[in-house]
């Protein structure tokens, strides 16, 4: 065994506790199927096998989906810790580090996996599910999970931060799942006459699980085996591209690379050339030094830019396969999607300007230099307005085209259109306060300054609980807080990403390091007052 495997399995034994969480799985799995053994031993019921594995079906599709997009910070950490490169000069070559990644990732994330296998039995014992559609479950399942996990592992090559790796890992799976079938429906409904191939479908990799979920009911089996295949390519094709771009980063190194073409190209389009930079520079430098630092790389609104110009072809789309009378439910999903996608985007780059510069140690420097910590947090604020000014504003004006659109072909039903009222309006206002209102990211930047994980800030500060404010939880509220604690927190370890303690975390408060390290903050704070 290459030592990197045993090091990766050493690690997740120690944090992520394996053998409990296998011991959990199979002990819901089993609770689950006594429970539908003992309403079908009743009489007079039919169909719990069916239904048992449909169950089953979601569970297992929800434990080979969570463990890869885990593991889509594997690389990316090796890469933003800068360790990489010393498991190269370790004497390790690029495919020893892929293989030891892609096997070590593998095992972790089927051993949950495994403990479900036993009892996918069950559906078949009881009745109602033909042993071809058992089967067909038992090879789906470890089939999606490698290629979750190729797609993963391929989005941890191509970024360095865990919460852009997950992101990219979502949007290629999605995009390799849809863009298929999308195009077999838009041949559906633009050319009635004509007879799409079958072929579209058999390359979405989300085919195989329908079928399985249907229970092979509108396709035969070997449509299945066919999809197999298919989607068994597909992860084959993302791992030899992961494989290729992690030998591309050992040959030329983290940072070099920029005397191609197309690559600077690339660089220039997404992150901003040379004479932008110039641009920002003159205009942030003098004022706030910190607004040129958050926002110097245009990243960000690149990707709030292809989502809007998405939901733009999605909704052109939309308008030529309905023959200009689209869903009114279509629509407002569509602006619903897009306004939640680009606000989560807009608190991800909030909270990552603020937590990313503990992860590098940029505060290590910054709070040696005149900058002040107010500063540092109007400049954030500033920076985000800077970014998102214009592509919020089109978005806004995106989300009142689809409200004209979506009035204009209310439903006949009065209550139906009463209710598509109100929801556009709600959607109108949501997104109106977002797009003018970028202090309501103080929250969550508070939360990325804490954990150092942007992701986990946006999760944890934007859900149900954020609605929830108590009293006294304004913006100037956690503005004030952040400028009197941004020192503070700055001193204080960066906490592990498995740290059982983020459980039990309050999104509202400092994270818990203990009574000691809390009683020498509050001596040094009444010294620093004194």
């Amino acid at each position: 065994m290459l030592p990197i495997i045993e090091r990766e399995l050493r690690v997740a034994l120690r944090k992520k506790r394996p053998v409990r969480s296998r011991l959990a799985v199979a002990a819901a799995g089993g609770g689950i199927a006594l429970f539908f053994v003992w309403l079908g031993a009743k009489p007079g019921t039919r169909g719990m096998g069916g239904l048992l594995h449909r169950v089953f079906c979601l569970f297992g599709l929800y434990l080979a989906l969570r463990p890869p997009l885990r593991a889509a910070g594997m690389i990316a950490e090796e890469r933003r810790n800068q360790t990489l490169g010393l498991l190269f000069l370790s004497g390790l070559s690029p495919a020893e580090v892929f293989a030891s990644k892609v096997f070590s990732g593998a095992l972790i994330a089927l051993t949950q996996l495994l403990a479900l296998f036993p009892l996918l039995a069950s559906p078949f014992l009881i009745g109602g599910v033909s042993f071809d559609l058992f089967l067909a479950t038992v090879c789906c399942l470890p089939n999606i999970l490698l290629f979750a996990l190729s797609v993963s592992l391929l989005a941890s090559v191509l970024t360095r931060e865990e919460g852009a790796a997950v992101l990219l890992a979502a949007v290629l799976g999605l995009g390799l799942c849809v863009a298929a079938p999308a195009l077999y429906s838009a041949q559906v409904h633009l050319l009635p006459g004509a007879r799409p191939s079958l072929w579209w479908l058999r390359l979405s990799p989300a085919y195989g699980p329908y079928l399985v979920w249907t229970g092979l009911q509108w396709a035969p089996v070997a449509e299945f085996w066919r999809n197999l295949g298919l989607t068994g390519i597909w992860s084959g094709l993302c791992l030899g591209a992961a494989a290729l771009a992690l030998r591309g980063i050992s040959r030329r190194g983290e940072d070099a690379g920029t005397d191609n073409r197309w690559r600077e190209l690339w660089n220039r389009l997404v992150h901003g050339g040379a004479a932008w930079r110039s641009r920002l520079a003159a205009r942030w430098l003098e004022a706030n030094p910190f607004v040129w630092l958050a926002a110097r790389d245009r990243q960000p609104v690149a990707l709030a830019w292809a989502i809007v110009a998405g939901i733009a072809a999605a909704w052109g789309l939309s308008l030529a396969v309905s023959r200009g009378v689209p869903s009114q439910l279509n629509v407002f999903l569509l602006a619903l999607f897009l306004n939640a996608t680009l606000r989560w985007l807009l608190h991800y780059t909030a909270a990552r300007g603020l937590g990313g510069a503990r992860c590098d140690g940029t505060y290590e420097l910054l709070l040696t230099t005149a900058l002040q910590p107010s500063d540092i947090v109007w400049g954030q604020l500033e920076a985000l307005n800077w970014q998102f000014r214009t592509v919020r504003r089109v978005a806004l004006l995106l989300t009142t085209s689809m409200l004209i659109e979506g009035i204009a072909v209310l439903p006949g039903i009065p209550a139906v259109a009463v209710f598509f009222i109100m929801a556009w309006c709600w959607l109108l206002a949501w997104g109106f306060a977002w797009t003018w209102r970028a202090r309501s990211t103080l929250l969550v930047m508070w939360a990325g300054l804490n954990c150092g994980r942007a992701a986990v800030a946006v999760w944890r500060a934007t859900g149900l609980q954020s609605w929830l404010l108590s009293k006294g939880e304004t913006p100037d509220y956690w503005e004030g807080r952040l400028t009197t604690e941004l020192r503070e927190i700055a001193r204080e370890p960066l906490p592990d990403p498995d740290d059982p303690r983020f459980k039990r975390w309050d999104v509202r408060e400092r994270f818990p390091w203990g009574w000691l390290v809390l009683q020498h903050q509050l001596h040094e704070r009444l010294a620093r007052r004194r």
